[in-house]
């Protein structure tokens, strides 16, 4: 479906849009009053397609995506990081707080910070001037919803090598949610980076977590039972599992690198059963 709408274009091939149209009712269906529906957005990155000199585009992409975001209504708004692409330019991050704040005011939105954020081992410095600008503990948020828990982490302190005090101090609290909320139906948790991307056993690069990473939080995962790990960073789209646990990595709201179109994620809970489907803007 993704890959048969031409983005630069203006061909829109019309089975795209009856298949879009038959997933739409299946999956509205699915998601009934006894079910929870998220939006997981990423990487919205404004300033990104034009190389810091305008953030147009990614103004016309995001205020596109918060009009789907309040026709769909869902519980809650996840944005999993790099919201701009320069962290320290105001413009950007005031657009894309501007354009936060038409989210519903009843949809609460959860943020997990991205390298274009925080910096790639961000310092105190670094740090104070983002909760400066999202607000006091914004990198990482823990609740539960009809049963099910929902976890995100700043994943930027995992993969610096520099902030290990932070990691170790996140990891501990990570620990202590996790244990709390054993009993749920769910364990869902949200990051920028993803852990991998296709198998669990591939190398390191700038786009996943190290493989020792990988051991230490997949070893926590699986003796609390998460289910499901939803990342950003790649800005293209990718779906793989390993011990039952599913890393999907979404692409781009903003400026895509690979085949996937910008657009945003839909997750909906149904007791113990979770579907998901990548929506193009």
């Amino acid at each position: 479906m993704r890959n048969s709408i031409k983005y630069f274009g203006s061909n829109f091939n019309v089975l795209v849009l009856i298949f879009g149209i038959l997933f739409f009712f299946s999956f509205k269906s699915f998601a009934q009053t006894d079910s929870i529906v998220i939006v997981q957005i990423t990487d919205t990155q404004f300033g990104f397609f034009a190389e810091n000199k305008n953030f147009e585009k990614e103004t016309e992409l995001y205020t596109e995506a918060v009009r789907k975001i309040n026709e769909i209504n869902p519980d809650f708004v996840i944005i999993t990081g790099d919201f701009v692409n320069n962290s320290k330019n105001t413009s950007q991050i005031e657009e894309f707080k501007r354009i936060t704040a038409l989210i519903d005011k009843n949809t609460s939105v959860y943020f997990s910070p991205g390298n274009h954020d925080l910096g790639q081992s961000p310092s105190k410095e670094d740090f104070d001037f983002y909760f400066s600008n999202y607000g006091k503990g914004t990198d990482r948020f823990s609740f539960t919803r009809k049963n099910s828990a929902f976890v995100g982490i700043n994943s930027v302190i995992i993969k610096s090598d520099k902030n290990t005090k932070d990691e170790q101090k996140q990891f501990r609290w990570l620990k202590r949610q996790l244990h709390k909320f054993k009993k749920s139906d769910n364990i869902i948790l949200f990051t920028h980076y993803p852990f991998f991307i296709h198998d669990f056993s591939e190398k390191e690069t700038y786009s996943n977590q190290s493989m020792k990473v990988r051991i230490k939080y997949f070893q926590l995962f699986e003796r609390y039972g998460v289910k499901a790990i939803f990342a950003g960073h790649l800005h293209n789209n990718a779906e793989s599992v390993h011990n039952n646990i599913s890393m999907i990595t979404t692409n781009a709201a903003g400026r895509p690198l690979g085949s996937a179109t910008p657009g945003m994620r839909i997750i909906v809970l149904k007791g113990n059963k979770l579907r998901n489907e990548y929506i193009s803007l």
